[in-house]
């Protein structure tokens, strides 16, 4: 599938699901972002390892993506508001959106949230062990904790 993106738009995709580790990427991706580059705003409406919710249709899911991504653009702080942003609510599970919009827009890195896990959610795999094995782009996780505006890569796909 050819990329959307031109090579002169530089677009990062986000991984948003409403956490404070989530609201903390958008306001680092947003002030990464290349001058004409795209923020594409991704929420996945199901968990990683689950089906989605049987009590709600696939509509009721994506309106409520919608609110939530709404809630971001929002209650901000005001970083996203000169930036090129595109939304996408997905019924996938967050990997396979994410991957998948990467590809779609030709994005130079995907961009999540850091949250503190159990050791069973550990053993599961989280959306961040699951993107460093199969994303076709570089990773690039910002923690909750430390000084503002730092995050780490930490995975680049051989041959990216």
């Amino acid at each position: 599938m050819k990329p959307t993106q031109d090579a002169g738009e530089p677009c990062l995709v986000l991984g948003y699901d409403r956490t404070d580790s989530s609201r903390r990427a958008a306001r680092w991706a947003a002030n990464e972002l290349h001058p004409n580059g795209k923020l594409v705003i991704v929420h996945s409406c199901r968990p990683l390892h689950a089906p989605p919710s049987p009590l709600s249709s696939s509509q009721e899911r994506e309106r409520l993506g919608r609110a939530v991504i709404d809630e971001l653009l929002l209650e901000g702080d005001g970083s996203l508001f000169d930036v090129d942003i595109a939304t996408e609510v997905s019924d996938d599970d967050p990997v396979t959106a994410l991957t998948e919009a990467a590809r779609r827009h030709g994005a130079r890195a995907i961009v999540v949230g850091c949250e503190q896990h159990s050791r069973l959610h550990k053993a599961l795999g989280t959306v961040t062990s699951e993107l460093l094995k199969t994303s076709p782009v570089p990773v690039t996780v910002v923690p909750f904790a430390g000084p503002a505006g730092t995050a780490r890569t930490v995975a680049k796909p051989a041959g990216v």
